[in-house]
C-alpha cells in the first residue's frame, strides 16, 4: 500500500470512529463536563492535606470546628469523585457498546450487499474476524482510549493548575515531562504500526485456516491431509506470536519504564528544588507533601496515556480494515421502472462476459425464451452453464450483449423485484438451523397456507406431516434430520414459496438418487406451463421432455432445439453426450 493510501485510509478510519463520537454531541459534552467535574474533586485532597499540615499540623493548633470542616470536606471530596469517575466510565462503555452495536451491523449489512464476484476471492474466516474482531477492538478507542485519555488529560491539566497555585517554580519541573512524553509517543508509533498491523492480519489468517480446515475436514481426513494443515497452522500461529511478541517488547521498553526513569529524574529535582527553599528559609512542609501527591498523581496519567496509545494503535488499524471492508463497491441494486415480472419471457442477445480480461466464459450467446417454457442448459464442465444463471440472477454484470425479462432491461428491476420474481433451485441445498416453516418461509412472512402450498408442490408435505412437531420441527445444523432428497425438495418449496415467474435449477438433481429424482421430476412436472423453468442439467435423461435444449461448448451456444431435434444431428455435441451417459448406464446396471 503506498504512503498516500495508508494516510487516506486512516483518515477514513478516524472519520468512521470519531463520527460515533459526536453522534449524540450533548451526551458527549455532558459526559466531558462530568470528567472535569470529577477531576475538581480529585484535586482537591492534597491541597486540603497541605492546609491540614501547614495550618494545623506544624503551629501544633488544633481547632476543633475547622479541622472537622476540612476532614469532611476531603472525605466528601474523595467519595464524590469516586462516585462521578464510576458514573464517566458507564457512560463512556455505553458509548463504545452502542458504537460497536451499529458499526457491525453497518458491515454486516454491507457485506450482505456485496456482489457475488467479491466472495470469489474472499475469505470466509477472514471476513468474521472483520465483523466480529476488529468491531470489538473499535470499542478499545472509546472504552480503553477516549475515556482514559481524555479523563486523563483533564486531570493533568487540574494538577498542573493546583501545582502552579501552591509553587509556579516548581510547576514548571514537573512540565518538563510533557513533550519528553510525547515524543516517546511518537517514537512508539513509529515501532508498532507495522507489528500491530501486520498482527491483526495474522490473526485473520488464523481464523480463516481454521474455518476452512473445520468445513472440509472430511477432505482433510480422507486425504490425509492433518499434518500438512497442522504445519500451515503452526506457521501462522508462530509468525502471530512473534509479532505480538514485537509489539509487547516495543511497549515495554518506550512506555512505562521510561516514564517512570523521566519521573524519577523529576522527582529529585524537585526535593533538590524545595531543599534549596528549606536553606532560605521558604518552604512550607504542607507544599512539599501536596507536590509529592501531585507528582504521583501527575506521572501515573501519563503513563496511562502512553499504555492506551498501544491499544489506540490496535483500534486504528481495525479500524482501517473495518474502513477497508466498507469501501467495498456494493452490487448493483438498480432502482429503475421495470416493475414486478409478470409473464417471465426472456430475451439473450450479443451476451459477452468473462470474469478476467481476455478469458471470456460466455461469448455472443443469443437466446429466445418464452414465458412458462421448460428450458435446460448442457455442456461439460467450464461451459458457462452456471455463470449464465448467474447473470440472470443479476450476481454479475456482462461486459456487452444484454438480457431482457418480459421486454424489459435486466438492470431496469429493482433488486425486490428480481428476487422475488427469480427463484433459484443451487445444487447443494442451505439449510439454515431452524424449524422447516422457517426454512421456506426465510424472512418473507408468508402465511401457513403459502407455505404448506410450496412444500405440496415439492411433494414435501406428507413427509412434514410424518413428522413429530410439522412444520414447526427443527432441522439442526445442515438439515440433519432430512435425507439428501428431502433436502432439495425443502429447497423447490422454499423457491416456489416466493410465487416466481421464473425458476432457475441449478444441477438440482445431481446430489439425489434415482426415487428422489423421480420425486423431484413430478414436482417440476406439474409447474410446466406455469413457471418458466431453465434447467442446467447434468443428467440428460431427466430434461428429455423440455421444449427446448441449449448446448453450450466453451461459452459459445453451439445447438438447440427439443430432444428429437437434437437426436437427429448426426456429428451432435448433445446426441454423443446422450448416448455415452446411456452406454454408462448400461454398464452400471449390468454390474
Amino acid at each position: 500500500m503506498r504512503p498516500e493510501n495508508a494516510k487516506a485510509q486512516d483518515n477514513g478510519s478516524l472519520r468512521l470512529l470519531m463520527s460515533y463520537v459526536f453522534a449524540d454531541k450533548v451526551r458527549f459534552f455532558k459526559t466531558l463536563l462530568l470528567v472535569v467535574v470529577a477531576t475538581v474533586f480529585d484535586v482537591m485532597g492534597p491541597m486540603l492535606s497541605k492546609v491540614f499540615i501547614d495550618d494545623f499540623i506544624v503551629p501544633g493548633h488544633y481547632p476543633l470546628w475547622p479541622i472537622v470542616g476540612v476532614i469532611s470536606l476531603f472525605a466528601f471530596a474523595v467519595v464524590v469523585g469516586t462516585l462521578l469517575k464510576y458514573q464517566q466510565s458507564m457512560r463512556f462503555l455505553d458509548m463504545a457498546l452502542n458504537a460497536v452495536l451499529d458499526i457491525r451491523k453497518r458491515v454486516f449489512e454491507h457485506v450482505l450487499s456485496l456482489p457475488m464476484s467479491f466472495f470469489d476471492y474472499a475469505r470466509t474466516g477472514q471476513l468474521v474476524s472483520r465483523i466480529t474482531n476488529d468491531t470489538e477492538s473499535i470499542k478499545d478507542i472509546y472504552v480503553q482510549f477516549l475515556s482514559n485519555v481524555l479523563s486523563n488529560v483533564i486531570l493533568l491539566i487540574g494538577i498542573l493548575v493546583a501545582m502552579a497555585i501552591l509553587d509556579l517554580q516548581l510547576m514548571l519541573i514537573a512540565l518538563f515531562l510533557l513533550p519528553t512524553v510525547m515524543a516517546l509517543i511518537y517514537v512508539y508509533q513509529q515501532f508498532s504500526v507495522k507489528v500491530v498491523s501486520e498482527s491483526r492480519q495474522l490473526r485473520s489468517d488464523i481464523n480463516a485456516t481454521v474455518s476452512e480446515s473445520i468445513s472440509g475436514m472430511s477432505v482433510i481426513q480422507a486425504t490425509n491431509q492433518q499434518q500438512v494443515k497442522l504445519a500451515q497452522f503452526d506457521d501462522i500461529n508462530s509468525r502471530y506470536y512473534s509479532t505480538r511478541l514485537k509489539a509487547v517488547t516495543v511497549g515495554s521498553l518506550l512506555l512505562r519504564p521510561a516514564i517512570n526513569f523521566l519521573s524519577i529524574l523529576v522527582l529529585a529535582s524537585i526535593v533538590w528544588f524545595f531543599g534549596m527553599k528549606v536553606v532560605q528559609g521558604v518552604a512550607e512542609i504542607g507544599v512539599l507533601y501536596a507536590y509529592l501527591n501531585y507528582l504521583g498523581r501527575f506521572t501515573e496519567p501519563l503513563v496511562e496515556i502512553t499504555q492506551r496509545f498501544s491499544l489506540y494503535q490496535q483500534a486504528i488499524v481495525a479500524g482501517n480494515r473495518v474502513y477497508e471492508l466498507l469501501q467495498e463497491p456494493s452490487g448493483a441494486t438498480s432502482q429503475g421502472q421495470g416493475g414486478a415480472i409478470v409473464h417471465g419471457q426472456l430475451s439473450i442477445s450479443k451476451l459477452q462476459f468473462a470474469y478476467q480480461a481476455n478469458k471470456p466464459v460466455l461469448d455472443n450467446v443469443n437466446v429466445e425464451i418464452e414465458a412458462g417454457g421448460f428450458y435446460a442448459i448442457v455442456g461439460h464442465t467450464g461451459s458457462g452453464k452456471s455463470t449464465l444463471l448467474s447473470l440472470l440472477l443479476n450476481f454479475y454484470q456482462p461486459q456487452s450483449g444484454q438480457i431482457l425479462i418480459d421486454g424489459q432491461p435486466l438492470q431496469s428491476y429493482s433488486h425486490d423485484a428480481l428476487r422475488q420474481g427469480i427463484g433459484l433451485i443451487p445444487q447443494e441445498p442451505f439449510i439454515l438451523a431452524s424449524s422447516i416453516f422457517e426454512n421456506i418461509d426465510m424472512g418473507r412472512e408468508l402465511t401457513q397456507q403459502a407455505v404448506e402450498r410450496a412444500a405440496k408442490q415439492a411433494h414435501l408435505h406428507e413427509v412434514i406431516m410424518a413428522m413429530p412437531q410439522g412444520y414447526k420441527t427443527e432441522l439442526g445444523e445442515g438439515g440433519l434430520r432430512l435425507s439428501t432428497g428431502q433436502r432439495q425438495q425443502l429447497i423447490i418449496a422454499r423457491a416456489l414459496a416466493g410465487s416466481p415467474k421464473i425458476l432457475l435449477l441449478d444441477e438440482a438433481t445431481a446430489n439425489v438418487d434415482s426415487e428422489t429424482e423421480q420425486v423431484v421430476q413430478r414436482a417440476l412436472s406439474h409447474l410446466h406451463r406455469q413457471v418458466t423453468m431453465i434447467v442446467v442439467a447434468h443428467r440428460l435423461s431427466t430434461i428429455r421432455n423440455a421444449d427446448c435444449i441449449l448446448v453450450m461448448d466453451k461459452g459459445h451456444l453451439i445447438e438447440q432445439g427439443n430432444h428429437e431435434q437434437l437426436m437427429r444431428l448426426e456429428h451432435g455435441r448433445y446426441r454423443a453426450m446422450y448416448e455415452l451417459q446411456q452406454q454408462a448406464q448400461k454398464v452400471a446396471q449390468a454390474e
